[in-house]
């Protein structure tokens, strides 16, 4: 990667580091899609790195806030999440070159689906959701979470629609999305997925991802209920549609 490429894949860090401190999602998502349909990196690479920043992020906003995550709704998304996980890494793993483009096409149509029903409805539902649906959808993210390291746009668009205050949402969708990268990172490393190129670009990348975790802190409680949900609208149809027709861009 030269210098000019380095400065782009930075610069769609922080852009990502952003937008997942204030949502608590997406960072894999955009990462990923953009990187991949740029050229920059392999899906292999840009995942296992994303893991790791993702990790980080995840850390330093729950560090920093006093509120508590609903455990009830992260309990039942991760018990879910974890074995999808493991399935969609070791099918990326065995099959990367053959199901790229499907799988791609599928997880964006996921996302568009999502963010127009949102859209259509974006009021929380009137009674929380029961426990088999939130397993339900952290196994469908927690596939996407191994192969992509995207396990954000079915868990996020779930847990907007709880009526939960959006800052708990954010803060569950975080603790998700720890266990989602830590696991997956620890799964990295056993498939030796960790090459020297992807332990440099991480270690580059981490600072960006940092430096605007911390700085974006004293900020977020200005944002809006209101606000927050519809930028997770926004960026579920714009990755969503990018994620569709990246192939036929990159063909």
């Amino acid at each position: 990667m030269d210098l000019d490429a380095l400065a782009v894949f930075l610069l769609i860090v922080a852009m990502a580091a952003v937008i997942q401190t204030v949502t608590g999602f997406a960072m894999g998502l955009i990462i990923v899609a953009v990187t991949t349909a740029l050229g920059l990196l392999p899906i292999l690479e840009s995942a296992a790195i994303i893991s790791i920043l993702s990790m980080v992020n995840t850390i330093l906003v729950l560090r920093s806030t006093p509120q508590r995550f609903d455990p009830k709704l992260f309990g039942w998304v991760v018990l879910g999440l974890i074995p999808s996980l493991i399935l969609g890494f070791l099918l990326l793993d065995t099959f990367s070159a053959v199901l790229d483009t499907a799988l791609k096409f599928v997880l964006g149509v996921m996302v568009v689906v999502a963010g127009v029903v949102m859209m259509l409805s974006p009021a929380p539902w009137k009674t929380r959701s029961s426990n088999g649906s939130a397993l339900a959808v952290g196994f469908l993210g927690g596939f996407f979470g191994g192969i992509y390291s995207a396990a954000g746009a079915p868990i996020a668009f779930f847990l907007y629609r709880q009526p939960v205050a959006v800052r708990i949402i954010r803060l569950t969708l975080l603790a998700v999305f720890f266990v989602s990268t830590f696991s997956r990172a620890l799964i990295g490393v056993y498939f030796d997925h960790f090459t020297e190129a992807v332990v440099l670009k991480t270690a580059l990348a981490l600072p960006v991802v940092i430096v605007v975790s911390v700085m974006l802190q004293p900020a977020l409680a200005r944002f809006s209920d209101h606000f927050v949900r519809r930028l997770v609208f926004l960026i579920l149809q714009a990755v969503g549609f990018w994620l569709i027709i990246e192939p036929w861009i990159s063909a």
